[in-house]
């Protein structure tokens, strides 16, 4: 009875281990994939900021198109 007990400690051990480990690779994959992902979120970002900078340009734009109507000289 005491060496099947050893051997079941022993098999657990192993089936722990061995599920420990896959465990934290899957985890490192997961981190990986996640970090390769950041690419879109800078892509998003460049976005807003290219559209923030094209409307603030219209927004002069139209200005200087309301003071060419009212007929007023530029800056």
């Amino acid at each position: 009875m005491n060496i099947v007990l050893k051997i079941l400690k022993v098999v657990l051990e192993i089936v722990w281990t061995i599920s420990l480990k896959n465990i934290c690779v899957w985890a490192i994959l997961g981190w990986h994939w996640l970090w390769s992902k950041t690419s879109f979120d800078e892509k998003a970002i460049a976005v807003v900021k290219e559209t923030a900078r094209r409307a603030h340009n219209v927004k002069e734009e139209l200005e200087d198109v309301v003071d060419a109507v009212k007929g007023k000289n530029k800056k």
